[in-house]
């Protein structure tokens, strides 16, 4: 296991971990209830962490989470199936999981 990143917030954190998850890279999300301690416990100790089984996916999950952070622009798409209108980034519909076509 390894030590990915340390977050401001949980929800940061539980977000990182489910994009790498997404991503087929094996993500552990730590230090879930610790918050609370912080100022007894190291601040960087008690912050929520995304932990990695894998040291060697490293950089890929770190290209991961800035892909996701900074999603390429282009054109919004409707979907085949329901019509329904995305941004460019997605690959999948929302409301129906088709995904899109090209």
């Amino acid at each position: 296991m390894k030590l990915l990143l340390r977050a401001s917030s949980l929800v940061h954190a539980a977000h990182c971990s489910n994009v790498l998850r997404a991503a087929g890279i094996e993500a552990e999300l730590r230090n879930t209830w610790l918050a609370g301690a912080a100022g007894d416990i190291p601040f960087q100790e008690s912050s929520p962490q995304v932990w990695i089984a894998d040291a060697a996916n490293e950089t890929e999950a770190w290209a991961i989470l800035n892909a996701a952070a900074n999603p390429a622009p282009g054109p919004r798409w409707r979907c085949a199936h329901c019509d329904e209108w995305h941004e460019a980034q997605f690959a999948a519909c929302w409301h129906c999981g088709t995904m899109k076509e090209g």
